[in-house]
């Protein structure tokens, strides 16, 4: 008996943490699903892939249903982070502009709970919405590429090549991906002290992650193009980087869509893996931060 009691308290705390994070990742995802923001984005993505269909002819050589993919693909980034930022900083501020916070964190709540909560939360959200866009994207793709094969086999012509399976793997990349935006976001509301400040310093930090390949590009290209070794700044810069998600190596769908080939699997577990780590290490921060912050 006295093995077994110090062995359930050991437990106990673990379990009752996750209880609480699962308490306030639900009350984050119910308050954020009945906000007529995250219905609007929705259905404004959806029309914007619906869209591509109708804009092929602008795709300048590209084929038809390699264009409509990216345009949807651009659209679930797009969106997705526009209501990873916009809501995940709504839904901080909204707690400390309602002192609701106080309330959370005067019961047996720890502030890395209440981080850990709302990330949960926000990212459940984010993931029905990868999923209902995405449901409008693979309904398109599918119905237009059987039309094509039909056409193609009248003609003669190459039918063009769809996976399914490869589309939801994306999707899940970009759940991943936006997982990451609302992490960034949160680590900019922990020092934030207005949600204005938090939206637009989070969407540049975004616009940063989104172009670092092509800074590692630039950095590793200059130093080759002469042919001697980069120069001290480069160095650092390109250092540097290595702190900095690159958000394009979840760019992966139209060769796992599109492409028989498809990805290796190294590559997939490469992103998964990077997403997981640049969500864990911006999530520590904010709570850290968070934790020494006046409510």
């Amino acid at each position: 008996m006295s093995m077994s009691a110090p062995t359930s308290h050991l437990f106990a705390a673990p379990r009752e943490s996750f209880r609480r994070v699962r308490h306030i990742a639900g009350n984050t995802f119910r308050e954020a699903s009945r906000q007529k923001f995250f219905a609007f984005v929705v259905v404004l993505a959806s029309a914007l892939a619906l869209s591509g269909l109708f804009l092929r002819v602008f795709s300048f050589g590209m084929s038809e249903l390699r264009f409509v993919a990216d345009f949807g693909f651009g659209g679930i980034f797009l969106f997705g982070s526009i209501l990873g930022i916009v809501m995940t900083a709504q839904l901080f501020f909204a707690e400390l502009d309602n002192r609701t916070v106080l309330t959370l964190l005067a019961r047996p709540v720890r502030r890395w709970e209440f981080i850990a909560g709302k990330f949960f939360g926000m990212w459940l959200l984010l993931g029905v919405f990868v999923a209902a866009t995405g449901g409008v994207l693979a309904a398109l793709l599918q119905t237009r590429s059987l039309e094509l094969a039909s056409l193609a086999a009248e003609t003669g012509a190459p039918a063009p090549w769809f996976s399914a399976g490869g589309l939801g793997v994306f999707l899940v990349l970009q759940w991943v991906r936006l997982g990451v935006v609302a992490a960034l976001t949160l680590f900019v509301c922990a020092f934030a002290r207005s949600f204005l400040y938090a939206v637009v310093v989070s969407a540049l930090a975004v616009l940063v992650c989104q172009l670092r390949g092509f800074g590692a590009l630039a950095t590793t290209s200059t130093g080759g193009a002469t042919g001697d070794a980069p120069s001290l700044p480069l160095r650092l810069a390109g250092n540097a980087l290595v702190l900095v998600p690159d958000l394009q190596v979840f760019d992966l769908g139209v060769p796992l869509a599109l492409e028989p080939a498809g990805v290796a699997g190294e590559v997939l577990r490469s992103a998964a893996l990077s997403g997981l780590v640049f969500t864990a290490a911006p999530l520590a921060l904010a709570a850290w931060i968070f934790s020494d912050r006046e409510v």
